[in-house]
């Protein structure tokens, strides 16, 4: 019996603010961030992802945890310095 091939096209990317789980769609509606980005982060182990290929496939749906995102901005927000109103005058 042949198996059923899996589609691949993209489909309708519904987010809100109650999503946990997105493919590269959603991440670049909800944050901006284009595919490549959301892979080097996840590869760097900044944010987190899972991939449903199964066992031996070479293709899957791989989709990425949104409140990690989240979390890495905020990360980088907190990280960022405000500049204080003394710092043109060193200038």
């Amino acid at each position: 019996m042949p198996t059923k091939a899996k589609p691949r096209s993209p489909s309708e990317v519904s987010v809100s603010a109650a999503t946990e789980w997105t493919d590269f769609h959603g991440v670049l509606e909800l944050f901006g961030l284009r595919r490549s980005t959301a892979y080097h982060l996840d590869a760097e182990g900044l944010i987190k992802s899972v991939s449903l290929a199964e066992h031996g496939e070479k293709r899957g749906k791989r989709l990425f945890h949104v409140p990690s995102i989240r979390a890495y901005l905020n990360s980088k927000l907190e990280k960022e310095q405000p500049k204080s109103e003394n710092s043109s005058d060193a200038l």
